[in-house]
């Protein structure tokens, strides 16, 4: 047997390939060479105030950095730390029941579902869940690899 597909390729004025149907407008999964994920991730410096922390990811995905943070090296791992968080959120967004979100009132009160787990938001505000794990991987991973 042998299948015979009928290839548009569309290619824009920087040269990149920008469609690449077939005939029945199937599309075909085109890897970037580049990692899209961050590059879509916006990340701010603001006053933390009493806040202890290096930085905060809300579930809109943008990273908002402590202004005071100036050493490269816990920058790096911040936003390696963070990213675990923006993607975790992205997860939840795709596939309800695999990531992170919360809930969360005027107040301060509410909940945080991680995995399809319930959590109080004390939890989230002590950075003391389970979501955790994998961002502080993230550190780790990157220390060993400087």
């Amino acid at each position: 047997m042998v299948l015979t597909l009928t290839v548009v390729v569309i290619i824009g004025k920087s040269g990149l390939t920008k469609s690449f149907l077939t005939e029945d407008n199937m599309a075909f999964k085109i890897n970037s060479p580049f990692d899209l994920s961050k590059m879509s991730t916006s990340v701010f410096e603001r006053d933390m105030g009493e806040d202890p922390v290096f930085a905060r990811t809300p579930k809109n995905g943008v990273i908002i950095l402590n202004e005071n943070l100036k050493d490269p090296v816990e920058l790096e791992k911040t936003l390696a730390h963070e990213q675990v968080h923006v993607d975790q959120y992205k997860d939840e967004l795709k596939n309800p029941g695999t990531g992170l979100d919360y809930e969360v009132d005027s107040k301060g009160a509410g909940k945080v579902m991680f995995k399809g787990k319930e959590y109080d938001y004390s939890v989230m505000q002590a950075g003391k869940g389970p979501w955790e794990k994998d961002a502080y991987a993230a550190e780790r991973k990157l220390k060993q690899t400087n």
